[in-house]
Formats: structure tokens, C-alpha cells, sequence
């Protein structure tokens, strides 16, 4: 009898034992619970008011938008489709010109450059030009001062091109002074970015007949 009250006794301890442990356990999941029922409330309301930041930031962009004379992307495709059909105008023009009116171009470069050269020896790199015509240029304005012309691709300074432009051709000339080497750079980029720096609206109503939103 004794053997058994001890088991007995073993076993209410072991299940008072276990009881405590569960509660403690359930206390600190019910902690828990609240902790993260707290954090979730709190997380919603920071989305929340980043939500409706976000919201305001959009109808404000749109408010804009709206009073706008163009939606700005509509304003910003309006240019791009412009820009493009000035330069696919400019490529009509230099293909039905011919090489020899390109070069002509070219050589207007030159003209307007030559007080710039000084009066060193001058090294030529004819750009997908023609290289006897291109030469017969050159030497007609520098005569003598001319000592080497060579050809190279388009590549040479492919980092300068005009996007959209399908003539890059010219004449690079490499002078040398007292001050070192001078290099100047004639090509059709070099005009076409002149002409669109200072006419680029002119030639877009011309192009447009006036058509297009100021």
C-alpha cells in the first residue's frame, strides 16, 4: 500500500509539475499573441498613412497633369515624334543632295574655320567621303599646307553621332602648331546639331505647317 500511495504521490507531482509548465507556456503565448497583434496594428497604420502619401503624391501629379495644356507624356511623345520627323527630313534632304552637295556642306565647315587653324602643315581624315573629291576640296581652300589625306569609316567618331542621322560623313583635320596639335572636327553631326540648337522650333513648324503645340 505504501509502494502505491507513493506512486501516487510521484504522479499528482509530475502532473502539478506539468500543469505549471503549461501555464507558464500559455502565459507567454498569450504574451506573445498580444505582442504581435499590437505590432500588426501598428504595421497596418504605418501602411496606411504610406498608402494615402502615396496616394496624394499621385492625384497631386495628376491635378497637374490636368491643368496642363498636354499631359506631360502626351507633351513628351509630342517632342520625341517631332524631333524625328525633322531629322527623317534632314535624311530625305542629304539623300536626294548627292555626295558632292554633302561635301559642299562640309566645306562651308571649313571655311568658316580656317582663321582658327593657324598656319602649321595639315593632316586630313576624309570620313566616309569619296577621298579624291574630298581632297580636291581640301586643297582648293588650304592649298600646299595639305601634306597627307587619308579615309577611315564612319566608327571614327561614332560617339559623336546624331541619333536618327544616316550621314555621318566629314573631314577631320589634324594641324600642327607651335602649341601643339590642333584638331578640328568637320562633319555633318557637327551642322545638324548646329541647325537644331538654333532652328530646331522653326524647322518643326515649317515641317508641321504650324500644326504643333507651342
Amino acid at each position: 500500500m505504501e509502494e502505491i500511495r507513493s506512486t501516487d504521490v510521484l504522479d499528482r507531482e509530475i502532473v502539478s509539475d506539468a500543469k505549471k509548465k503549461a501555464d507558464k507556456i500559455l502565459s507567454r503565448a498569450e504574451e506573445t499573441c498580444r505582442e504581435l497583434l499590437g505590432g500588426v496594428g501598428k504595421r497596418l497604420e504605418e501602411s496606411r498613412i504610406q498608402a494615402q502619401k502615396s496616394a496624394d503624391s499621385r492625384l497631386e501629379l495628376y491635378k497637374k497633369n490636368e491643368g496642363a495644356s498636354l499631359p506631360l507624356e502626351k507633351e513628351r511623345y509630342e517632342v520625341s515624334f517631332v524631333h524625328g520627323e525633322v531629322l527623317e527630313a534632314i535624311n530625305s534632304y542629304f539623300e536626294k543632295a548627292g555626295e558632292e552637295k554633302r561635301l559642299s556642306v562640309v566645306q562651308k565647315l571649313l571655311e568658316r574655320a580656317l582663321p582658327s587653324l593657324g598656319k602649321g602643315a595639315v593632316h586630313a581624315t576624309v570620313i566616309s567621303f569619296s577621298k579624291d573629291p574630298a581632297e580636291k576640296m581640301l586643297r582648293s581652300i588650304l592649298g600646299e599646307r595639305l601634306e597627307t589625306v587619308e579615309t577611315s569609316p564612319e566608327a571614327l567618331f561614332a560617339d559623336d553621332f546624331v541619333p536618327g542621322l544616316r550621314y555621318h560623313e566629314g573631314v577631320i583635320l589634324s594641324v600642327e602648331s607651335e602649341h601643339g596639335e590642333i584638331v578640328c572636327r568637320l562633319t555633318l553631326d557637327e551642322k545638324i546639331l548646329e541647325i537644331l540648337d538654333e532652328y530646331n522650333f522653326e524647322l518643326a513648324h515649317a515641317l508641321f505647317g504650324g500644326r504643333i503645340s507651342e
